[in-house]
């Protein structure tokens, strides 16, 4: 067995403090609690693993879809037809993804899919949601959609349903735990209402006797809540592509969500489109009707004129003639139609009761300002009812656009009132020119000229007929081809990996939550532990000889004489270290070691047991030891023997009371070559006992029956007894125990060392804890920071079992939050 290096470690003071934990600390530190690293591993990975498997799994689905705006080129369909009423609007894709995210189109999904009935089974740790393979409907008869409810169904053999936990704000407790037993499509009244249960086609025995739980939620609730999960958002800025997204428990409902919400989105396009053709046949269909009446008065007209004057044929000239007539007759009356149309959109501009609808697109109207202006209109009232489904009167944004309607339905007027006063010249000039034509005609037979002024009317309402009919059909075309402001570029779809919980993510932080937990609690201890952890702590701020250190003993026996002289436990290999060491000072010190006092800082260091244990060993080797107890304060050792109230101590041999050294020896029979000097009764001046020249004489006649003086004296911190002993000691075995004096002292230790206030000081570090690093099968005990030793032997003191490692942390961990 190597013996420990006793060298003097010499600290330099000028040198930078060495007692920050280094890399190879905190590595010492890990391998020393492995197992409280295994544990925090083990039960975080098992925290994470039971939030995976308890936890539902999240997926995500996304559509892409392409609003048709014109000012960014998506709307390119039915070029064709743009010179038709309806086909002149401009949209603005921001209002669009407004309208994807409105309550009505997201009601209105959930309504079509029925979303506020939802059916899950438990399933191990999870909560499984049965959308889509639900085994059982439940109608709910006295449907309620402001309230919400749940019921339990458990389908039974031979047909059968059991139905119970029944919960809304109105079922008591009593309700809630009552079970109704029934059968599949009867009407059953429980404490929800009436309901009726119906098997599905996912219907099997899996289900038997296994609780399906019914959650109705209300239309509102509902709708808030899917409108709250889909986002809408624009892709690019620059284009006008409009991504879908949601994310779900189940991919199904996430993918039917999406695509039924495009399909309302794109119903609801095209029903607007057709709300404007509706009002624009509506007025062509009043036209023509008029115009019809007065053509058929007309046709009788002729009738009656050609029976009564019988005339069958015109002359060329008269044909000439009133065909000129005609001609300026019916330019005429289209300016006059074009004065009465636009007569009759500036009245309806000026009717208060049409302030806020829609004014009709009347195909005769030339003038293309107008038409324009128009559109424009309208766009701005039907953008206005989207707007209020979703807002208030007082809106700023509806209060905005009723100032631009009204700023529009103005300018409207003022283009209407110029467009009549051009028309009004142009018919001026027409009359003149019909009135010229008409002179000529009057030359003409009355009769004849009463005929073809009837034909000429006749004409004319042919062709303003004709020009209604012609309408008519592009407004019905109008409303056959309208489609939706949007196309879809990719219906719902997404990754079958869900989204969330990401396991890997999960698991690897909580195996690290697992390791750096008790890594932090091992550190914080070890920050907020002042007091010396180990070898290194000693030899980083002591100069003094190091000539060992003790394991601490686990047991009872704390405080007595432990080491055996077959032993191979680790505390006896370490006194037996210790006694070795011993013969290298009188090396280093050039003289022999007849007297050792043993001494330290304060109290329960531990110096009374390494005096014991140490005089023990010697005595083994067959050196002849006494033990003095020189502790006239407290009689630590004499304490330990039971001999408290002994009077042949040294105390009375110090008082004078007693002379014959003999009457002081004692053996306590631990081995016939280990006597013991007890302390006596506690004297009331002990410190000029000590300073008496009898203790002197005492100590010179014991070295020479004696191999070795051990003397147990006072803590040198606490008094002054352990200085003024020192004269009769060779060398000073100074204690410093492990976890119990503070770092904070060993420079007063080392003051004691440097000014010379022991002789040939040395240090001895007690209770060091065990530790297994591998070493064979043997015992072990490090320093704090990796020093240990391992022989092989392990057949007395062996190992500290885990438990009693553990039971040692938190005591120690109890004792730092006390401090």
């Amino acid at each position: 067995m190597t013996e420990q290096n006793i060298n003097p470690h010499l600290l330099n003071e000028e040198s930078e403090n060495t007692n920050g934990i280094t890399l190879h600390d905190l590595i010492q530190m890990v391998l020393a609690n492995w197992y409280w690293f295994a544990l925090s591993a083990i039960i975080c990975l098992g925290t994470a693993y039971y939030y995976l498997a308890s936890t539902p799994k999240i997926y995500s689905r996304t559509a892409t879809i392409l609003v048709k705006d014109s000012r960014k080129g998506g709307d390119t369909d039915l070029g064709a037809f743009s010179d038709l009423v309806g086909f002149q609007n401009r949209r603005n894709v921001d209002n669009e993804v407004y309208i994807l995210q409105s309550h009505r189109l997201m009601s209105e999904v959930v309504k079509r899919l029925h979303l506020t009935v939802n059916y899950s089974v438990r399933e191990g740790l999870r909560t499984a949601d049965l959308y889509g393979r639900s085994p059982i409907e439940v109608d709910f008869i006295n449907d309620n959609s402001k309230q919400k409810l749940s019921l339990e169904v458990t389908p039974l053999r031979n047909g059968k349903i059991e139905l119970t936990d029944f919960e809304d704000k109105f079922v008591t407790r009593q309700e809630t735990k009552r079970v109704i037993l029934a059968e599949y499509g009867d009407t059953v009244a429980t404490p929800v209402g009436q309901v009726v249960v119906h098997k599905t086609l996912f219907m099997d025995s899996t289900y038997l006797k296994k609780p399906i739980t019914v959650i109705k939620n209300s239309l509102a609730a509902t709708t808030n809540a899917y409108r709250a999960a889909v986002k809408s958002d624009v892709a690019n800025k620059q284009a006008s592509i409009v991504t879908i997204s949601m994310n779900n428990s189940v991919p199904r409902r996430a993918e039917d969500v999406i695509n039924t919400l495009i399909a309302v989105y794109e119903e609801d396009a095209i029903a607007d489109k057709r709300q404007l053709s509706v009002v624009t046949a509506d007025f062509i269909k009043e036209r023509m009707q008029v115009i019809g009446r007065e053509l058929g008065d007309v046709d009788r007209d002729i009738e009656d004129i050609k029976k009564s004057n019988k005339m069958i044929d015109i002359t060329s000239e008269a044909t000439r003639t009133i065909t000129e007539s005609t001609r300026y007759k019916a330019e005429s009356l289209t300016i006059e139609n074009q004065i009465s149309v636009a007569d009759f959109i500036r009245e309806y501009l000026n009717d208060p009761s049409h302030a806020g609808d829609l004014i009709p697109m009347v195909a005769s109207m030339t003038n293309n300002g107008i038409v324009a202006q128009i559109s424009e209109y309208n766009e701005a009232i039907l953008r206005r009812e989207k707007l209020l489904e979703n807002s208030s009167e007082r809106s700023p944004v509806i209060q905005d656009l009723d100032n631009g309607l009204a700023a529009v339905r103005r300018s409207i007027i003022a283009s209407l009132n110029s467009h009549i006063s051009t028309l009004e010249i142009q018919l001026e000039t027409m009359r003149k020119e019909e009135a010229q034509v008409n002179r000529r005609i009057s030359t003409m037979p009355s009769q004849e000229k009463v005929m073809l002024d009837i034909m000429r009317q006749q004409k004319i309402k042919e062709e303003l007929f004709l020009y209604l009919l012609n309408k008519q059909e592009e407004t019905q075309l109008n409303y056959a081809v309208a489609e939706s402001n949007s196309r879809t570029i990719d219906m719902a779809y997404g990754s079958a990996r869900p989204v969330s919980p990401r396991s890997t993510i999960i698991l690897g932080i909580s195996l690290l939550a697992g390791l750096a937990i008790p890594f932090g609690i091992l550190y914080l201890i070890g920050m907020l532990d002042t007091t010396i952890r180990g070898r290194k702590d000693v030899e980083e701020n002591l100069s003094a000889p190091f000539l060992g250190d003790i394991p601490f003993l686990e047991g009872d026996n704390k405080g007595g004489v432990v080491v055996r002289e077959t032993g191979r436990d680790a505390l006896s290999e370490a006194f037996r270290i210790l006694r070795s060491n011993m013969t290298f000072m009188n090396v280093s010190s050039g003289k022999e070691i007849k007297c050792v006092l043993f001494t330290s800082s304060a109290p329960h260091a531990g110096k009374t047991f390494v005096a014991m244990n140490l005089a023990m060993t010697l005595a083994m080797a067959g050196k002849r030891v006494v033990l003095i107890d020189l502790d006239l304060r407290l009689h630590a050792l004499t304490t330990h023997l039971g001999r408290s109230n002994s009077k042949n101590g040294m105390s009375g041999y110090l008082a004078g009371t007693i002379t014959d050294i003999d009457q002081l020896v004692t053996n306590m029979g631990f081995h016939e070559n280990l006597d013991v000097i007890c302390a006596g009764i506690q004297p009331p001046n002990p410190t000029e006992m000590l300073l008496s020249n009898r203790l002197d004489k005492l100590v010179e006649q014991l070295k020479e029956r004696y191999d070795f003086v051990f003397i147990d004296s006072t803590p040198a911190m606490s008094v002054a007894d352990a200085v003024i002993t020192d004269r009769l000691a060779d060398l000073c075995i100074y204690i410093v125990r492990e976890g119990v004096l503070d770092r904070r002292q060993l420079p007063d230790i080392e003051r004691l060392y440097r000014e010379k206030k022991f002789h040939n000081m040395c240090i001895v570090l007690n209770g060091t804890r065990t530790r297994r690093h591998g070493y064979g099968y043997g015992y072990g005990y490090g320093y704090g920071y990796g020093y240990g030793y391992g022989y092989g032997y392990g057949d007395d003191h062996q190992e500290v079992s885990y438990r009693k490692r553990i039971k040692l942390f938190f005591s120690k961990l109890a004792r730092k939050v006390k401090k």
